[in-house]
């Protein structure tokens, strides 16, 4: 496993970081099976892990919470990243919950929802706390006040965004004093973000990436394929999805051109894309099994041809549909 500086800050984060969400959360899921993939993670070298307050039913985190702490009686807690998320006040997605408040940013819910989280995660404080889907006008001078206090008490040590609005990931770029991390969308299918994470980290501002595979829709039969529970949620969460629909509508010819890299599988040519860029800090990758983990593991030593990526750039250019916004 190779690590990367998270942009201004003094941590180092492994170039692939593990998503602890998505049904890897769901109580369905055995949390045996969850903590093999933990476990498998970290003895490949993986230190960051990346979570958040309301995943899962509110599941995610304690889960998570609970694997780690035999772990942090074996190593030292420095060797782990440990990242969440709060804002989101609704346990699932809030295509749900339409007609209720998703989101609460004051000060005094954020406070006690870091507070939760260092509870539900078993450790004395988190690495990096970020603001799930905050924007521009809920970044009010009380909480960035109350944020500030928190940082000094050692709540926690870098401020994030989980963000996928270029307007707001652009304010955070002119506000490298407030933040120290975002994490947006970034793949294949979206390589008209690049101007904006440049920007980014430009200012300092750490760029960790989600969804590198599209939510699924770069491997061939991942969605729509039915060999457990888990595939089932994936297909709902593709079709729930606005940016899920657009992926599938889109994916196709980049799959193509993915399957085409030699030696690598499409998964994972799909990652060493990404990883090229270096102003990526990390690339986040959940699941729920141990051999897709491996494969994903594999791709932080793996690099790609001028050739091929001029073909996926090529690919790319001609899809008459842009997801990013």
């Amino acid at each position: 496993m190779k690590f990367r500086k998270l942009g201004n800050t003094d941590i180092t984060v492994s170039e692939i970081s593990l998503g602890c969400s998505g049904f890897w959360g769901n109580a369905r899921f055995p949390e045996r099976q969850a903590a093999d993939i933990i476990h498998t993670a970290f003895d490949a070298g993986v230190n960051f892990f990346d979570t958040g307050h309301n995943y899962c039913h509110f599941h995610a985190e304690p889960r998570l919470g609970r694997i780690l702490k035999p772990l942090f009686a074996q190593h030292d807690r420095s060797q782990f990243v440990l990242s969440t998320k709060a804002g989101t006040i609704v346990p699932s997605a809030p295509l749900v919950f339409r007609n209720r408040p998703c989101k609460d940013f004051s000060p005094d819910y954020i406070e006690a929802t870091c507070a939760k989280s260092i509870q539900n995660l078993n450790c004395d404080y988190l690495d990096i706390f970020q603001l799930h889907g905050i924007t521009q006008d809920q970044i009010t001078p009380a909480l960035i006040d109350r944020l500030s206090n928190m940082k000094e008490r050692g709540m926690f040590r870098c401020l994030g965004v989980n963000s996928h609005s270029a307007a707001d990931l652009l304010y955070i770029a002119d506000h490298p004093d407030l933040f120290d991390m975002v994490l947006l969308d970034f793949n294949v299918l979206q390589l008209d973000r690049e101007p904006v994470i440049r920007k980014l980290a430009e200012a300092g501002i750490g760029v960790v990436a989600g969804t590198v595979l599209a939510q699924g829709h770069l491997v061939a039969g991942k969605i729509g394929s039915f060999k457990s529970t888990a595939d089932l949620w994936y297909l709902a969460r593709a079709l729930l999805k606005s940016t899920g629909r657009q992926f599938s509508r889109n994916a196709q010819p980049m799959r193509e051109a993915l399957a085409t890299v030699e030696n690598l599988t499409p998964a994972q040519a799909a990652f060493a894309y990404v990883l090229a860029n270096q102003d990526i800090s990390s690339c986040v990758f959940g699941t729920t099994k141990i051999k897709n983990l491996s494969e994903i593991l594999a791709a932080s030593d793996q690099s790609l041809s001028a050739e091929v990526r001029a073909a996926i750039r090529n690919t790319f250019e001609q899809i008459p549909e842009k997801i990013s916004a």
